[in-house]
């Protein structure tokens, strides 16, 4: 909250299910009921280094677009 108050955008990353509702809520709550948020796929940890490699590859336009719109 306090790097979007000070104007610089900012991106909250989570993943599918209920994490997804959690953040939203928790961001809703903090008072930031328009946060940009980019879901990857559940779960992060557990995985294989290149699953991660290609969720992170699969997002980075996303990113890019909220970080500059």
């Amino acid at each position: 909250m306090q790097l979007e108050d000070s104007g610089i955008p900012t991106v909250v990353l989570t993943t599918k299910g209920g994490f997804h509702n959690l953040t939203v809520q928790v961001a809703t709550a903090f008072g930031l009921p328009d946060a940009r948020i980019v879901v990857v796929d559940h779960p992060l940890g557990g995985v294989e280094e290149d699953v991660i490699i290609g969720r992170g590859h699969s997002i980075v336009e996303e990113v890019l677009r909220l970080w500059t719109t």
